[in-house]
């Protein structure tokens, strides 16, 4: 399982993923004061600490469906055609899960939004479940040429 190419692709994809629940990525100004956007919600940090303005229980749900789905898809590698499947379905709702956050941020009120690091790391997973899915398809491949003859 762990010595094809493809599993430590998804295993990377996950650790791209896990961080966005805990490191803001956008961060809005709004009348001088700052908001933090993660996957959990939109934050306030002032001299009080850390306050919640914002839950965003389904973009959380949204979220762990991804991981848990990226995790799963490592686990099904004797099933190499549904493997195939699920990484197309995480590609699809990685994509859907950017454009969420980029609606949520574009619809709050905010002066000027700065973009921190986390926010290339769905990028990143799309692309390394597009290439785990070609390591797939070139291990079922493999198996159906071996099969014919």
């Amino acid at each position: 399982m762990i010595q094809r190419i493809q599993t430590v692709f998804l295993l990377a994809s996950f650790c791209f993923l896990a961080p966005l629940f805990f490191v803001p990525s956008v961060e809005l100004e709004a009348g001088g004061t700052f908001y933090y956007f993660d996957l959990t919600g939109l934050f306030l940090t002032g001299s009080e600490g850390v306050r919640t303005i914002d839950r965003q229980y389904p973009l959380m749900l949204f979220g762990v469906l991804i991981c848990l789905l990226n995790i799963v898809t490592v686990f099904l590698y004797r099933r190499r055609t549904l493997q195939m499947r699920l990484c197309r379905y995480n590609i699809i709702l990685i994509i859907g899960l950017v454009g969420v956050c980029l609606y949520i941020v574009r619809m709050s009120p905010h002066d000027a939004v700065y973009f921190h690091l986390p926010v290339v790391f769905p990028a990143i997973a799309v692309i390394l479940h597009w290439l785990a899915f070609r390591g797939i398809r070139k291990d079922e491949l493999k198996c159906t040429l071996s099969r014919l003859r």
